[in-house]
């Protein structure tokens, strides 16, 4: 089955497709938009790009979009859990003793990130404060999922001696 192949049994499965992410999901706006997604996906592909089961494919397709997704938004909801205990912890003053200490461990992981190559440092900002997975890094970056994974892995490594220390 080539890309127009492809692109057809989308358009033939389309509504398929759709109620499948809105289970998943348990939201038609998400589904409608993943289902967008898959599209222009699809759209994407090479034209000598084959395979056997189109439908099949398409709905492994959509599968792992909605993994995606349910991960981003359980990260997302982690995140604005953190952000409000924070904020809830934040309404206590500070002493001037611990802001020292507190301005003291963020200069020196500044410094501990000037101090990284720069594929490093672009790998953990895409990683931790752009909510990428290691494949969409590896694919904006060119390096393999591994690569990217012993990247942030050393840089974790470097700032925890860094803030250990």
């Amino acid at each position: 089955m080539r890309n127009t192949d492809l692109m057809e049994a989308f358009k033939e499965n389309e509504q398929d497709l759709i109620r499948f992410l809105i289970v998943r999901l348990k939201s038609v706006f998400a589904a409608q938009d993943l289902a967008q997604e898959l599209y222009l996906r699809v759209c994407g592909l090479d034209e000598s790009f084959a395979v056997r089961n189109g439908r099949a494919y398409l709905f492994r397709m959509a599968s792992n979009l909605a993994i995606d997704h349910l991960r981003r938004e359980s990260r997302q909801a982690e995140l604005r859990d953190e952000l409000q205990a924070f904020l809830a912890e934040e309404s206590e003053v500070a002493t001037p003793e611990e802001a020292l200490i507190s301005r003291d461990e963020l200069a020196r992981l500044e410094r501990a990130m000037a101090e990284l190559p720069p594929l490093s440092r672009k790998i953990f900002y895409l990683s931790r404060f752009e909510q990428k997975s290691q494949r969409e890094i590896a694919a904006l970056v060119g390096l393999s999922p591994t690569a990217v994974f012993k990247h942030l892995r050393r840089v974790i490594d470097y700032l925890a001696a860094v803030r250990d220390t």
